[in-house]
């Protein structure tokens, strides 16, 4: 199946407007916070290291996040330029290393 989304099609979401940032990568941490366990959530961590869901690394402000976007239905400005901030050789954004997941979850909402 043709993916959904890719890290390209990911990369010029995040290049729109600033509320449109905030949407995307809100959306974006709630399906991955939706990926944790129960624990997990409620913990803001990753305890079981599965490729899904958050990185150890991105858990707490992965999951602080989706409960901010949860509640008010945007993000604060910081917290979107955290998953904005380029990172590693390629200097892509933060997010876009969970284009793989994200794809996944779109191809699953695809099929109903």
């Amino acid at each position: 199946m043709k993916p959904i989304v890719t890290k390209e099609s990911l990369l010029a979401l995040l290049s729109a407007s600033p509320d449109r940032q905030a949407q995307v990568v809100g959306r974006a941490l709630v399906a991955l916070f939706r990926r944790q366990t129960d624990a997990e959530q409620a913990k803001n961590t990753t305890d079981i290291w599965n490729d899904v869901g958050f990185q150890g690394s991105d858990a707490k402000s992965g999951s602080i996040g989706a409960k901010y976007f949860l509640k008010h239905g945007t993000l604060l400005e910081w917290q979107v330029a955290k998953w904005l901030k380029p990172q590693g050789a390629k200097g892509y954004p933060r997010l876009v290393k969970y284009s793989r997941q994200l794809n996944e979850i779109a191809l699953a909402k695809s099929r109903g």
